[in-house]
């Protein structure tokens, strides 16, 4: 009965050791490293969904991918969310300046770290695809109304 206490004492210290150390987004949303994200399905134009995006939390943004690993992330957050509608989703990266050539910098201001073009692509607002299970960058025009995902850092669990 003893060490059954004392094994048990030792997870639950643990398990509160280890409460911190994630990250907490708010109900509805997703994290992945660190960060929240949220597949919306209604239309904007990119302008109005990165305005829409900054409105949902501190730092909030259209989603910044900077790894293979959070594209295959966020692309299975929005396969999954869009399943019915074969469409395009914006995420945080459009042409600027006068020749139109892609910014150095997500809508965030992070930089550009990882790149997915799909062959044959100009740089205007970009989008992702369902054809490629929302992994490869597509442009498109920034006043086509689509779904987005937005993303902000979260809050730790337990911010002391």
């Amino acid at each position: 009965m003893g060490r059954f206490i004392l094994v048990n004492l030792g997870l639950l210290v643990v398990a509160f050791s280890l409460r911190g150390s994630e990250a907490c987004c708010p109900c509805g949303w997703s994290s992945y490293d660190k960060y929240c994200y949220k597949v919306f399905d209604k239309r904007k134009n990119w302008d109005d969904a990165e305005r829409f995006c900054m409105e949902q939390g501190k730092g909030g943004h259209l989603a910044a991918l900077g790894s293979l690993e959070e594209g295959k992330f966020v692309g299975k957050l929005a396969f999954k969310k869009l399943k019915e509608h074969p469409t395009y989703v914006w995420i945080g990266l459009r042409a600027q300046g006068q020749g139109q050539q892609c910014s150095s910098r997500w809508s965030d201001g992070s930089r550009i770290l990882y790149e997915n073009w799909h062959p044959l692509q100009s740089k205007k607002c970009i989008a992702l695809s369902k054809w490629t299970e929302y992994l490869k960058w597509y442009n498109h025009i920034c006043d086509f109304t689509l779904p987005f995902i937005c993303k902000f850092l979260a809050e730790p669990d337990d911010p002391e």
